[in-house]
């Protein structure tokens, strides 16, 4: 009989970093990479800080399925288990909750932009109507837009 992989839960996720391990979350299923950005919130949260201006990289090649994009958007953005949603409604939750925390209430700095990079593959996996909404929210919070 042939043992089944147990699915990692973010709990398993959060014990392996605390022991020093590093995770990739590009090989995990899909499930595993939901988890993954669980993990990324309860570990990190959502950053205190404003935006830095700064050109954000996104390769989309490195998208097969929507989550992807929130693991890949949290580590461009953050770093190693950086959070910046888990979903489109939670992504654009990030941006007002850093807006809550500066008194300014400005989130991204003058200058930031996002390029994202094989963006029509992006598109394709997040379907065009989420897509756009991304590009929106963008805009929306102070991002200069470059696809290519």
């Amino acid at each position: 009989m042939r043992k089944t992989k147990k699915t990692l839960t973010a709990d398993d996720i959060l014990n392996a970093w605390k022991l020093g391990k590093e995770i990739d979350w590009r090989p995990l299923t899909v499930p595993e990479k939901y988890q993954w950005t669980r993990a990324c919130i309860r570990h990190y949260g959502i950053p205190n800080r404003t935006i830095p201006a700064f050109n954000y990289i996104i390769e989309g090649n490195q998208v097969t399925h929507d989550v992807d994009f929130y693991c890949l958007i949290g580590e461009v953005f953050f770093g190693y288990k950086g959070y910046f949603g888990g979903g489109i409604d939670a992504f654009e939750d990030c941006f007002i909750e850093i807006g809550m925390r500066e008194p300014s209430k400005i989130v991204v700095e003058q200058g930031a932009t996002v390029t994202i990079k094989h963006h029509k593959e992006l598109a394709k996996v997040l379907e065009d109507h989420y897509f756009d909404i991304i590009l929106a929210i963008f805009q929306q919070h102070g991002f200069k837009l470059v696809l290519e």
